[in-house]
C-alpha cells in the first residue's frame, strides 16, 4: 500500500466518522476540503501516480532496456480516457512498462511504474503507442503509424542475455526488435517481408505499392517512420479512394 491509499483511506474513515458523530453530516463540504487537501498536498494527478516505484536492476549489464536512448522524453499519456500532457517518460521495452519521472508538489521527485491496466495510449519521442487487444498477440502496447483507415503496427521488445564467455560484461540487452502488422478492415496481419506485405492488398493493387516501395527505396524493416507513413497513406488512397 503507497501512501496515496493510506491518505484516502484516512478520508473515508474520518468521513465515516463524522457521519456517526454529527446528526446532520454535511458529507459534500467535508469532501470537497479533503480533496483540496489532497491535491495541495500530491497534486491533483494521483490516478496518474498510481503504480510502484522504479527501480533500475541492471548497473553491471550493457546496453538498456528502454526504446530509443536511456532518457526522460517529454510526452502523454492517455489513462482512464484523460489525457496527461508534459509527462517525463520512457518506455521499457524489456518489461513492458513506462516508467514516469514524476515531481508531486512537494518538490520530491520519485520513478513510478505506470500501472498499464489504466493506460489507453501514450507518447514519446514523436512515437504513438495505443493498446490493442488481438488474438495473435494478446493486449500489448503497439506503435501506430496510420492514416486512413489503414494502420501499420509495430511490437517493439528487447531480450535480455546472459554471457558465460565475459566477466566484464556478464549480461547484456539485445538491439530493439519489432515485430510487424497491418490493421487493415479491423483485423490484425503479421507480415516480415515485402511479399507479405503485399500479399496483404487485393491483388489489382500490388503492382502499384510494389512500384511505390522501389521508387522510394523503402526497406520495410528498416524505413524510418516518416517513410512509412508515405507507404500507408499511398496504400490507403488506393484502396479507399473515396
Amino acid at each position: 500500500m503507497n501512501r496515496y491509499h493510506t491518505i484516502l483511506i484516512l478520508f473515508l474513515v474520518t468521513c465515516f466518522s463524522d457521519s456517526l458523530s454529527a446528526q446532520k453530516p454535511d458529507y459534500p463540504d467535508a469532501a470537497n476540503e479533503w480533496r483540496k487537501f489532497f491535491d495541495q498536498s500530491y497534486g491533483p494527478d494521483y490516478e496518474l501516480v498510481n503504480g510502484v516505484k522504479y527501480e533500475y536492476l541492471f548497473f553491471i549489464s550493457s546496453g538498456h532496456p528502454f526504446l530509443g536512448e536511456d532518457r526522460f522524453y517529454t510526452g502523454y499519456a492517455v489513462i482512464n480516457g484523460r489525457q496527461y500532457p508534459d509527462l517525463k517518460i520512457k518506455y521499457d521495452i524489456y518489461i513492458q512498462r513506462i516508467i514516469l519521472n514524476h515531481t508531486f508538489f512537494s518538490g520530491e521527485k520519485e520513478k513510478i511504474i505506470l500501472n498499464n491496466e489504466f493506460i489507453d495510449a501514450f507518447e514519446l519521442d514523436g512515437k504513438l503507442f495505443r493498446k490493442y487487444s488481438f488474438p495473435e498477440t494478446g493486449t500489448k502496447f503497439l506503435q501506430v503509424i496510420e492514416s486512413g483507415d489503414l494502420c501499420c503496427l509495430y511490437f517493439w521488445e528487447k531480450n535480455f542475455n546472459y554471457s558465460t564467455t565475459s566477466i566484464r560484461n556478464p549480461s547484456s540487452f539485445s538491439p530493439p526488435k519489432k515485430k510487424t502488422y497491418l490493421l487493415l478492415n479491423d483485423e490484425i496481419w503479421p507480415f516480415n517481408t515485402k511479399r507479405s506485405f503485399l500479399k496483404l492488398f487485393p491483388e489489382g493493387h500490388q503492382k502499384q505499392i510494389d512500384q511505390f516501395i522501389r521508387t522510394n527505396k523503402i526497406g520495410l524493416k528498416e524505413a524510418p517512420d516518416n517513410m512509412m507513413h508515405q507507404l500507408i497513406n499511398f496504400c490507403d488512397k488506393l484502396i479507399h479512394p473515396w
